[in-house]
Order: structure tokens, then C-alpha cells, then sequence
């Protein structure tokens, strides 16, 4: 996995308001040109408005298994 793509795609998605949107509505758009796992890619698509905070605030702690499943489950 990639941590550094996942970084900076969530670095991106709290600063940018619009590829924050993009990210919610077309993730396969936002993702365009990120080289991210399958399962990384998966677990952004899954992330939404209501989830985000939470994936952003736990992106740090990879340890926290539960984290890579937010929306998945």
C-alpha cells in the first residue's frame, strides 16, 4: 500500500473543497493518476462526507484495523 498516495490524496481532500467533493461523487475521477492498491483505492471510494473525518483523523494510526474498512462493511 501506498501511505504516501493516501496522504496526500486526504492532505488534498482537506484543503481542496471541490476534489474533497469530486473524491464523495466520482472517486474514480479524483483518483485519476494516483498510484493506490487495489484495496487503498477501494477504501477511498468508500469514504464519504460522514466518514471522512474520521479516515482522515486515523490515517495515521495504520495499526487500526477497522479503520481500512469505513464503508465497507
Amino acid at each position: 500500500m501506498s501511505d504516501t498516495a493516501l496522504k496526500e490524496i486526504i492532505d488534498r481532500a482537506t484543503k481542496d473543497e471541490k476534489f474533497r467533493n469530486q473524491l464523495f461523487t466520482d472517486p474514480e475521477k479524483a483518483l485519476a493518476g494516483y498510484e493506490l492498491s487495489d484495496e487503498d483505492r477501494e477504501t477511498l471510494e468508500n469514504i464519504n462526507a460522514d466518514n471522512f473525518d474520521q479516515f482522515a483523523g486515523g490515517l495515521g494510526d495504520r495499526s487500526t484495523k477497522g479503520l481500512w474498512s469505513i464503508g465497507t462493511g
